[in-house]
């Protein structure tokens, strides 16, 4: 009974910490459009604070991933949660856009800096398939996260105004601190051993960074979604905050559904085909989401657009068993390069998109069909 309440008390613990990354990213998606009128910019400028995050994040995961070897999982995590907690605090009392960008930028340092640690924790407590059950317990929990942050962040902007946001994710941060000061125990061994050989073969390995490269650029796709959907939805197609959270959730639930199918897939068919069918229709959707772009409806986008992000929940777990297969010594240094390359490549993409915002949906919609394109490349351009 003990162990048993200990791995439901680990999971809580985990799904807490990692929710802080999508409940950042999320929750102010709303409040996009007033943060632009307050600071008196486009949208676009504000938009921009996703692809800072984004990028500041890949680096706090390397910084991140780092220090948890030398100075323990525990005391980075909580080192990385008060920095995060701080950011949120400064940034409930930002009053231009250089402020902005530099408190953001801070924000997903330290996020990066804490949240990389999860999966080392459990990797230094649970193997095989007990391991794995406790990821897919975590990713379950944790993808609610992004399906309730935009409806909370919306419920805050309904009484207070826009910066009262960060103030909450800061008080969420903060208690998740302190919970994690009283219960979260330090695991693994702290250590000085060479990391540069374990990167050089990770970094090396063709076939495994043609799934990396293809993950990531997939991956990006849905990030220009989530960078330009107040635009999307709430600009141009003028819908109203409070049905927003439901037009952004809705692409969640899809994932969800198709991570369970994924489940089954994998029992008939290969990994490879599976994600190579994914990314696929991932094209697919991206097309006809360029298509519409010259004579949009709201309708028709909103479909397409859940079938476009709704397929990496088959894209993700193929993609990084895949990449992850090669590196049965090295997984944690894989990992690490897994999600940098993600963050990096997501955040570069999506700073682009914001770059040539010309107040239609043709370059938004351009570049989420050229991303899974570039993926379909990736895969075959680095095979051995």
């Amino acid at each position: 009974m003990q162990k048993a309440y200990n791995h439901i008390l680990l999971v809580v613990l985990l799904a807490a910490l990692t929710s802080v990354t999508p409940l950042a990213i999320d929750t102010y998606l709303p409040s996009m459009p007033e943060i632009a009128r307050f600071l008196h910019v486009g949208i676009e400028k504000i938009e921009m604070t996703i692809s800072i995050f984004l990028l500041f994040f890949a680096v706090g995961q390397l910084i991140g991933g780092i220090l948890s070897d030398r100075i323990g999982r525990r005391s980075t995590t909580l080192i990385g949660l008060s920095l995060f907690a701080a950011a949120d605090f400064a940034l409930f009392l930002t009053t231009t856009l250089e402020e902005l960008y530099l408190f953001r930028g801070m924000q997903a340092l330290a996020g990066g800096l804490a949240i990389v640690n999860a999966p080392a924790i459990v990797r230094d407590l649970f193997h095989g398939k007990e391991a794995a059950k406790i990821f897919s317990t975590i990713a379950s929990i944790t993808m609610i996260a992004p399906m309730v942050a935009p409806a909370l962040g919306s419920l805050v902007i309904s009484y207070f105004s826009w910066n009262y946001v960060f103030l909450f994710l800061g008080i969420y941060s903060t208690s998740v601190f302190l919970v994690l000061f009283f219960y979260l125990p330090e695991t693994g061994s702290k250590t000085r051993s060479q990391i540069a050989e374990a990167y050089k073969r990770v970094l090396t390995h063709k076939e495994a960074l043609g799934y990396i490269l293809a993950l990531s650029f997939s991956f990006s796709g849905m990030f220009i979604f989530i960078e330009k959907s107040s635009f999307i939805y709430m600009e141009y197609f003028h819908v109203s905050k409070q049905l927003f959270p439901f037009l952004f959730g809705a692409n969640v639930l899809v994932m969800i559904a198709l991570t369970r199918l994924n489940i089954k897939m994998v029992q008939t068919y290969e990994p490879k085909t599976i994600l190579s069918a994914g990314m696929t229709i991932q094209l697919a959707a991206g097309t006809v989401l360029l298509l519409l772009s010259f004579s949009p409806n709201l309708p028709a986008v909103f479909f397409a657009m859940t079938i476009y992000v709704g397929i990496l929940g088959i894209i993700f777990g193929n993609g990084i068993a895949l990449a992850l297969e090669f590196f049965k010594n090295d997984s944690g240094v894989a990992n690490s390069v897994i999600g940098v390359t993600e963050f990096t490549i997501a955040g570069t993409i999506g700073f682009i998109a914001s770059s040539i915002h010309t107040g239609t949906l043709i370059p938004i919609f351009a570049m989420m069909a050229a991303t899974p394109l570039l993926a379909l490349f990736s895969l075959r351009l680095l095979r051995p």
